[in-house]
C-alpha cells in the first residue's frame, strides 16, 4: 500500500481525547446559548412587528410569562404620550385556525358584555380587529402565526395547574367565577363558528383507535413503557364513561372555558379577581366544564395523596357554584340529570386530561420526559381513584 498520498489518522491518548471532549462541552453550551439568544430576539421582533397594527405606542419592554404549554404568553410595556402602559400578549399555538380564534374572541366580548367583568378584555387593532395574522418563515417553510393583545389583569399569579393549593375561600370564589361565566355566556351565538374538537361525548369514541396506534410506536422511553402498560385500563374507562342520549338531552350546553384551573386565575385577598386563557373554549355540556374544573382544582398532587380527589374541596366548589347561579337567577343550577350523571362525567373529564398528557408527549419535541410521566401518572391515579369511589362521588352530588 502506497501511503505517501494518504492521511495518517493518529491515535489519541486518553488525555487528548478528554481535552477534546471538554472542548465539545464548551461548544455545546455556546450553541445552546446562541440558540436561546436568537430565539429571544426573534420572538421580541415578532411581537414588536405585530404591535405595529395597534395604536399602543412604542414597545419598551417584553417579558415572557412561563407556565403555559401550548400558547406563548408575554407581559409588555409600551410608552405613548409620555405614559407607560402594560398589556398581555399571546402568540397562539401553531396550527390553530382563524375561525377558532374568532370564536374565542366573540365569546370573550359577549361574556364581558353580559356580566363577566373580571375577564381580560381584548385590545383592538387600528382596523378594529382582535388579532393579528403574520407569517413565520419563507416559501415552503412559511406558516401563519397569530397574536392577540389583552388587558393586563390585576391580582397575583399564586398557583399553576399542578399546584392547586387554594384556600377554602379561594375555592368558593373560583366556583363563583365559573358560574358567572356560564351565566354570562349562556345565550352566546357562535355564528356558525366552533372549535375543531367535538363535544366530549363525541370526542371519547375517537380516542381508542388513536391510543392503540400510539402504543405501536417503536419507542423505548419510560413514558412509552408506562403508557402502554396502562393502555388497557384507560380504554376500559373510556368504554364506561359514555352517557346515554336521553340523559344528555337533559343537560344544558353552554360555552365552556375548557381549561378552568388554578393557574388561569388571578387572586387578591383570598378572592379570584381575574380569569384568562379562553383559547380552549367550546360549546359543550355545562357539566363537563364543572367536572373538568374539579379534576383540575380538587385533585391532590402531593406525593402521598397524588391522584386523590379531595371531596371536601369538591363540596366547597359545588355548593358555591350552585349558590351563585341561584343568586344570579338566570341559568339554572346543576339539575337532577346532571347530578345523577356526575360520577360518569368526572371520569370522562379526567380522560380528557389524559388525552392532553398523551397527545402533548407524542407530538412534542425535546420534552422533559419525567415531567410528562408525572402528569400521566397523576391522571391515571386519579382515573383509578374515581373508578373506585364512584359511590362516594354520587353521594357528594346528592348532598348539594
Amino acid at each position: 500500500m502506497n501511503t505517501s498520498k494518504m492521511r495518517l489518522l493518529d491515535a489519541l491518548s486518553v488525555n487528548q481525547t478528554f481535552s477534546m471532549f471538554t472542548q465539545s462541552e464548551d461548544l455545546k453550551r455556546i450553541a445552546a446559548h446562541f440558540f436561546e439568544s436568537m430565539e429571544s430576539i426573534l420572538i421580541r421582533n415578532q411581537i414588536v412587528d405585530a404591535l405595529r397594527d395597534y395604536d399602543l405606542g412604542k414597545v419598551t419592554e417584553v417579558y415572557e410569562i412561563f407556565g403555559g404549554y401550548v400558547n406563548r404568553s408575554f407581559g409588555i410595556y409600551t410608552e405613548k404620550d409620555g405614559k407607560r402602559n402594560e398589556y398581555f400578549v399571546r402568540k397562539y399555538k401553531y396550527g390553530i385556525t382563524e375561525p377558532e380564534i374568532v370564536f374565542e374572541h366573540l365569546m370573550i366580548d359577549y361574556s364581558k358584555a353580559h356580566g363577566l367583568d373580571i375577564a381580560a378584555g381584548l385590545i383592538r387593532t387600528k382596523d378594529g380587529l382582535t388579532f393579528v395574522k403574520k407569517t413565520e418563515g419563507v416559501n415552503e417553510n412559511a406558516t401563519d402565526i397569530f397574536f392577540a393583545v389583552y388587558e393586563f389583569l390585576a391580582g397575583e399569579d399564586l398557583y399553576t395547574w399542578d399546584t392547586p393549593n387554594l384556600t377554602d375561600e379561594e375555592y368558593a370564589s373560583a366556583a363563583e367565577v365559573l358560574a358567572s361565566f356560564h351565566n354570562a355566556a349562556k345565550d352566546f351565538d357562535p355564528q356558525g363558528l366552533k372549535r375543531v374538537e367535538p363535544k366530549i361525548m363525541d370526542f371519547l369514541p375517537t380516542l381508542p383507535e388513536k391510543y392503540k396506534s400510539l402504543a405501536q410506536k417503536d419507542m423505548d422511553t419510560k413514558f412509552h413503557r408506562y403508557y402502554t402498560s396502562k393502555l388497557n385500563s384507560i380504554l376500559e374507562v373510556i368504554g364506561r364513561s359514555q352517557i346515554s342520549e336521553d340523559s344528555l338531552k337533559g343537560m344544558p350546553s353552554t360555552p365552556c372555558h375548557n381549561d378552568f384551573h388554578a393557574g388561569n386565575l388571578k387572586y387578591l385577598n383570598n378572592k379570584v379577581v381575574g380569569i384568562f386563557d379562553f383559547d380552549w373554549s367550546k360549546i359543550d355540556y355545562r357539566l363537563f366544564d364543572v367536572c373538568l374544573a374539579l379534576d383540575y382544582c380538587c385533585s391532590s398532587w402531593t406525593d402521598e395523596q397524588d391522584g386523590v380527589l379531595l371531596l371536601d374541596k369538591c363540596v366547597i366548589f359545588l355548593k358555591a357554584y350552585q349558590r351563585k347561579l341561584i343568586e344570579l337567577g338566570e341559568l339554572e343550577p346543576l339539575n337532577s340529570v346532571e347530578l345523577e350523571n356526575f360520577p360518569t362525567m368526572m371520569a370522562a373529564a379526567n380522560v380528557y386530561l389524559i388525552n392532553w398528557d398523551v397527545v402533548a408527549y407524542y407530538a412534542g419535541k425535546n420534552l422533559n420526559e419525567y415531567e410528562y410521566i408525572a402528569y400521566l401518572q397523576h391522571h391515571v391515579r386519579l382515573m383509578n381513584w374515581i373508578e373506585n369511589h364512584k359511590a362516594e362521588i354520587a353521594d357528594l352530588a346528592k348532598s348539594i
